[in-house]
């Protein structure tokens, strides 16, 4: 059996259809360990055994209309920019550097694919992929709403 390739996971991930911890598990094929809950999100962990992720967060809104999905890549091997097909993840939006990032600063890269905002970190001088971050947006509605935190969150690293 042939490992999935970054764009063929992104692929699959955006055809999320009901944004719920059971259709998540069954598309990342790992259970999900809940954590934090507050008013807004509530918060999953998961280990995934095979492919090029190792880990990952789910934040799904307390409405069930926005998600953010955090993969990080297994490391080693890791990620480089030759591994992920980035025209592949729709219209490029935007690209953020973040210099403070240690330890050779970020850089962000914000796609939008099939209604889900597909965003890339990849450290700045290796060009290794730090983390993918999916998110599905809730849709406007006339009150304010809570973020899940600030824009795609950088994975924190467990080696």
């Amino acid at each position: 059996m042939s490992t999935e390739t970054v764009n063929q996971i992104v692929e699959r991930l955006v055809q999320a259809g009901p944004l719920t911890p059971e259709r998540f598990a069954a598309l990342l094929g790992a259970p999900l360990k809940p954590g934090e809950v507050n008013p807004y999100w509530k918060f999953y962990t998961f280990e995934l055994p095979q492919g090029p992720f190792a880990r990952g967060e789910l934040r799904l809104n307390t409405t069930g209309d926005g998600a953010l999905l955090i993969l990080e890549p297994r490391d080693p091997p890791g990620l480089g920019q030759a591994d992920v097909d980035r025209a592949a993840l729709g219209p490029r939006l935007s690209v953020m550097p973040n210099l403070r990032i240690s330890p050779e600063g970020i850089e962000t890269e914000v796609f939008q694919k099939d209604g889900v905002q597909v965003s890339t970190q990849w450290t700045l001088s290796s060009r290794r992929l730090r983390s993918l971050v999916l998110k599905w947006a809730p849709r406007e509605s006339a009150g304010p709403r809570q973020s899940a935190g600030p824009g795609p969150a950088p994975a924190a690293n467990s080696n």
